[in-house]
């Protein structure tokens, strides 16, 4: 019988999986339910706003958030999936090319590390593309919400790094020096887009 994807478990039944000894689902499963948690917090705190009319010059943003939030929760739900089936493959690949030639192994094991990278990859972008989003609804959403926004952007934050954690520990196994000085690029590019929202949430969000 065909394993439910996660988002169609119930809570404890994805808890229960990611408490087993199974090496997957693991870390970057984890880091796509952050990635979807915030987002689905983050809509909450727009339908808030929507709905207030002391907020009325922000309603058509909030509409438009909210739909963006609810579009990339489901991406975040579907890269949990994708990310536990990638890391599954890359086990497989491993055990299986132990008995080729050195320059196949190679070959096949760089294409399988690059395959692990990608979801955590696009995890960090997506987030990192709605850090912005994130941002002017902490700072013009419901006030009343404070606190979810907070939670929401702190979410977002932890998606990012855990997501980076992921690239990196996979990046070790990679000897492409063009693909690491790219890859290097991004991630710089990524924790930017982190601090910034940290010195917003540090100096500019008071409780």
């Amino acid at each position: 019988m065909e394993k439910k994807a996660f988002h169609e478990r119930t809570i404890d039944e994805f808890l229960d999986d990611l408490g087993s000894g199974s090496p997957a689902p693991g870390g970057g499963a984890a880091a796509g339910l952050l990635g979807a948690q915030a987002c689905a917090l983050a809509e909450m705190v727009c339908h808030l706003t929507e709905s207030n009319k002391n907020y009325a010059e922000f309603h058509e943003k909030a509409k438009e958030y909210a739909s963006l939030f609810n579009m990339a929760r489901s991406i975040f739900l579907d890269l949990m999936d994708e990310d536990a089936a990638n890391f599954l493959d890359l086990m497989k690949t491993l055990r299986s090319i132990r008995s080729l030639p050195l320059e196949k192994r190679q070959e096949e094991q760089l294409k399988a590390f690059k395959k692990a990278i990608a979801v955590p990859q696009q995890m960090a972008q997506t987030m990192s593309e709605l850090l912005p989003s994130f941002t002017n609804l902490l700072l013009k959403g419901n006030q009343n919400a404070l606190s979810d926004s907070i939670m929401a952007a702190q979410s977002a934050i932890a998606c990012i790094q855990a997501s980076i954690i992921n690239v990196k520990i996979n990046m070790k196994y990679i000897d492409d020096e063009f693909y690491e000085h790219e890859m290097k690029d991004t991630i710089t590019s990524w924790e930017n887009a982190v601090s910034a929202i940290d010195a917003v949430l540090t100096y500019q969000v008071n409780l």
